[in-house]
């Protein structure tokens, strides 16, 4: 709100003008109107004591005229002002309440009622509720009051000592600024209310756009990641030269850390539109976490590091309720970070259980390292985005400063939060802890969705590929032909549907994000075929997105499930041997 306007200005459209608050608005035109109204008032009053020559009633009349002149002009003025008018305007009113009616003993009349409850509606609708309800009882005692000591138990219509055609005026007057006020506070009620919708409806189209286009990102980014880490794998496999091989492993490892800042980019993007929530399914954390330090072990040894794994064999068979791709993340990306940040020594992750009530247990993660260790100061900083405990940190280990922030989110999703105990030089221990419900289900009952229980070998296979990604098909191809399988490519849904229209397969690769027919398409033309074996065709995803939404679609349209992008040859390997 603008704190002053010109001196001379009278005009409530130019005071509106300054201020942008629909609510405040509405207080400035009803208390602008109110004491608009407040000449013709006082002119009825002033009349009815000039009628009756009651001098000093008329001396208060003017009083009054020149009193409304004054707040008129503050407000127009300075609009800044309107809370304290306010306040000075129920204050007054009050006080001459409690003089008429505890004071002179004045009998109770239509016109003290309704200056009551203009009190109660201005006090909450034009200050902080706690003023509200001080005034409300203020102007409320010493009604209850009269009423009670039946010292004033009749109720007059009129005003004392001025005529019946006046007092009759000022009450249709006070009636108008009742109504005129509830008619504004309403109207803009309903307006916010309307453009509160309106802004809720445009933010879903927005959230729903910045979806579809972190989707798409994410697909176009991870597409091309996953022809050359794969291409890469298997060239490394291929390989006997010790010189090249080294450096398709650089090639490999470049690409992966590529991968990894992407992911962090994405992550964080969705998590700043809060499109990031929690699933909850059954999942074996010792196993889950076993996997993951796996991979990290790897990263350990090529710097001469230990990474070892101390889980509470208590909890090695439980399947527990909760995001297993969450706590991966937040593993990876501690225990990751350590790895990073440890020159001599090693990190070492444990899981220990703190308590167990009924089906709820309480678990201890620590991620232990002897790297550098990190101060006080730098402790408050490094759960923030894009932050480094060091100017330095980027140039020497590189990394965007995401990590610990999607950590620290993904926490506050689980309802706890992360410790940290370091010094310089000393290492660090980082440490947080989650409750978990556990499954009424055995370990050895969680079986896969349309998973077999046994490993088959996967050669032979007949398998049909939808992908429109030309370097992809291309290390598909290399791929398969390493495992005997026999595979033939679709450039997009609608030519996948057309070949299983045709041909036998046992198995279907589906991308997801294709031109002409997507993936979701062709996967519901062939779940709706009447050949015999064609609608019940295993399906796979190959899907850069693995989000929530993703994955709950692609269990809608009856895939049988999923390997992202990029993916590991062992893990789809493994999928094709228990599909079948």
């Amino acid at each position: 709100m603008q704190d002053t306007l010109n001196f001379s200005n009278w005009s409530l459209k130019k005071t509106l003008n300054t201020v942008d608050d629909p609510i405040t608005k509405a207080k400035i035109t009803v208390f602008y109107y109110l004491f608009l109204l407040n000449f013709p008032k006082v002119g009825a009053l002033f009349s009815g004591y000039v009628f009756y020559g009651d001098v000093t009633q008329v001396k208060r009349a003017i009083i009054g005229i020149a009193v409304t002149v004054i707040i008129l002009k503050l407000l127009t003025w300075k609009p800044a002002y309107l809370q304290a008018l306010i306040f000075f305007t129920i204050t007054s009113t009050i006080l001459g309440i409690w003089k008429v009616i505890v004071i002179d003993h004045t009998a109770l009349n239509v016109v003290t009622i309704q200056n009551v409850f203009m009190i109660i509606m201005w006090s909450f609708y034009g200050l902080p509720r706690r003023w509200g309800y001080f005034y409300c009882i203020l102007a409320i005692i010493p009604i209850v009051n009269a009423v009670s000591t039946g010292s004033n138990s009749e109720l007059f219509v009129g005003v004392p000592q001025i005529p019946m055609f006046a007092s009759s005026f000022i009450i249709v007057l006070n009636f108008l600024i009742i109504l005129v006020a509830h008619f504004y506070y309403r109207n803009i009620l309903y307006n916010t209310i309307a453009e509160s919708k309106k802004l809720n409806e445009e933010l879903e189209q927005a959230n729903a756009a910045n979806t579809l286009f972190f989707s798409s990102m994410s697909h176009e980014l991870r597409t091309p990641l996953n022809a050359v880490i794969g291409m890469a794998s298997l060239l490394i496999d291929d390989n006997r030269d010790k010189e090249q091989k080294e450096n398709l492993d650089i090639l490999k490892f470049s690409a992966e850390s590529l991968l990894s800042l992407i992911n962090d980019i994405l992550d964080f993007s969705k998590m700043g539109m809060g499109s990031v929530s929690l699933e909850a399914i059954p999942f074996n954390l010792k196993e889950l976490a076993e996997n993951v330090c796996a991979g990290l072990r790897i990263k350990a040894n090529e710097k001469n590091l230990y990474c070892t794994t101390d889980i509470d064999p208590e909890i090695a068979e439980l399947e527990l309720i909760g995001d297993p791709t969450r706590i991966s993340q937040i593993i990876y990306n501690l225990v990751g970070n350590a790895i990073k940040f440890t020159k001599k020594g090693g990190v070492s992750f444990e899981i220990k259980l703190m308590h167990r009530v009924d089906n709820l247990i309480s678990l201890r993660f620590m991620v232990k390292d002897t790297g550098l260790g990190i101060s006080p100061e730098q402790q408050k900083l490094i759960f923030e985005p894009f932050t480094q405990a060091d100017v330095n940190t980027t140039r020497n280990f590189g990394g965007t400063g995401l990590g610990l922030s999607i950590v620290k989110h993904l926490l506050t999703l689980h309802n706890t939060n992360i410790d940290i105990e370091s010094e310089l030089g000393a290492g660090a221990v980082f440490s947080f802890d989650i409750t978990y419900a556990v499954s009424d289900k055995k370990k050895e009952e969680v079986v896969a969705f349309n998973f077999n229980n046994s490993a088959r070998p996967v050669s032979d296979l007949k398998v049909l590929m939808a992908e429109d990604n030309a370097m992809n098909s291309l290390l598909m191809k290399k791929l398969f032909s390493k495992w005997n399988i026999q595979l033939d490519i679709a450039e997009n849904g609608e030519e996948a549907v057309k070949l299983v229209e045709v041909n036998d397969y046992d198995i279907i690769l589906m991308d997801l994000q294709m031109p002409v027919m997507n993936g979701y398409e062709a996967t519901t033309k062939i779940r709706t075929m009447t050949v015999p074996g064609k609608a019940t065709i295993p399906i796979i995803a190959l899907t850069a997105s693995v989000s929530s939404d993703v994955q709950a679609s692609i269990i809608e349209v009856g895939m049988t499930d999923f390997v992202s992008k990029p993916f590991n040859p062992n893990e789809l390997y493994e999928k094709l041997q228990l599909i079948q």
